[in-house]
């Protein structure tokens, strides 16, 4: 069948069309596949220096305390609640281990417990709708002396204030070294409640509190948020996007001449 010069020229601009067509599809498939790659890389492999300080979530407001901080029970402590030691806008992850202490007391998790690893999760708030706080369970040392639940990992922002997370009076505060390079802080508060129970908190610097000194749950600012060098390998930043910075806690039962009282 003979066709037109007209014809045949329609029919090439027809091609040529869906071919720019095709091409653009193409290329907009390719750069949606590499945005993708991009933020999951982002969020599945730890970031290698710490996320900045929000101004109005790590500095104290005029009452003492963070804005934030201290109103998210985060777990219980045979009926006594423990709140949040950090401002909700700087918490980056919570989680629960074993440590190697056989005279820990465990913490009963508040909020929901999730599986970990998955894009959607560190994607997500670590507080669930209507504002329950959602956590995970690692491995770690002494599982076998002690419970899943005997040590809270609290990631947040390094340099964000860090309030008392329970009543009681502080009883000891060390300096002390991680590995025999990384110097650290270690606060011991006795629980008002049961003086027989000591609430140790770790990875804290420049103490605003003394020996002696009475502190008020989400209220006394104990310190800050120790930030440590990225070639220390902490295991919460397999739930963050960041080195994984965190205040530690747990809690020892002794008597009152073991506390140092």
């Amino acid at each position: 069948m003979h066709r037109s010069p007209a014809n045949q020229q329609r029919r090439a601009k027809v091609r040529r069309r869906d071919q720019i067509r095709r091409r653009r599809a193409v290329a907009l498939a390719v750069l949606v596949t590499l945005i993708v790659l991009a933020v999951w890389a982002a969020y599945a492999i730890p970031g290698q220096t710490p996320a900045r300080v929000p101004q109005s979530a790590g500095m104290p407001t005029v009452d003492g305390s963070p804005s934030g901080a201290g109103d998210v029970v985060v777990a219980q402590l045979e009926g006594l609640d423990v709140v949040l030691p950090v401002a909700r806008e700087v918490t980056t992850a919570v989680a629960y281990h074993p440590v190697d202490n056989a005279d820990t007391v465990p913490f009963a998790p508040a909020g929901d417990l999730l599986s970990g690893g998955s894009l959607g999760q560190k994607l997500a708030d670590i507080f669930a709708s209507g504002g329950a706080i959602q956590y995970y369970l690692m491995d770690g040392a002494g599982g076998e002396t002690s419970s899943s639940t005997a040590g809270l990992d609290v990631g947040a922002v390094p340099g964000s204030a860090v309030v008392s997370p329970a009543d009681g009076k502080v009883t000891s505060i060390k300096v002390y070294s991680i590995l025999g390079r990384y110097t650290d802080v270690e606060m011991r508060i006795q629980l008002a409640q049961d003086p027989s129970l000591l609430l140790v908190l770790t990875h804290l610097t420049r103490p605003k509190v003394e020996i002696g000194d009475v502190v008020a749950r989400g209220d006394t600012v104990l310190g800050a948020v120790r930030g440590f060098p990225t070639t220390l390998d902490q295991a919460l930043s397999r739930f963050t996007s960041d080195t994984g910075d965190h205040v530690q806690m747990m809690v020892l039962r002794v008597t009152p001449e073991l506390a140092g009282l």
